[in-house]
């Protein structure tokens, strides 16, 4: 029973160093996919406010990608 609790004790002793990096890179990742998301949000956001300054107009409770998607179509049907 010594040797199996002194190889376990070894044992975690090593992973847990590389656990904390493993999860410090897995929010490092996290956070550069949520600054990716902002960019592409804001992105929608100007194209949207651009399409509302050229006149097409918006309808009540369309997210961005409606309301782009919209614009898209009419102009495809035209």
């Amino acid at each position: 029973m010594d040797a199996f609790f002194s190889a376990y004790s070894l044992t975690s002793q090593i992973m847990f160093p590389i656990l904390v990096f493993i999860i410090i890179l897995i929010i490092k990742d996290l956070s550069r996919y949520s600054k990716l998301s902002d960019r592409i949000s804001k992105i929608l956001k100007d194209i949207c406010d651009d399409l509302e300054d050229a006149g097409f107009g918006r309808n009540t409770n369309e997210n961005d990608i409606k309301y782009i998607q919209r614009y898209i179509s009419s102009k495809l049907k035209k």
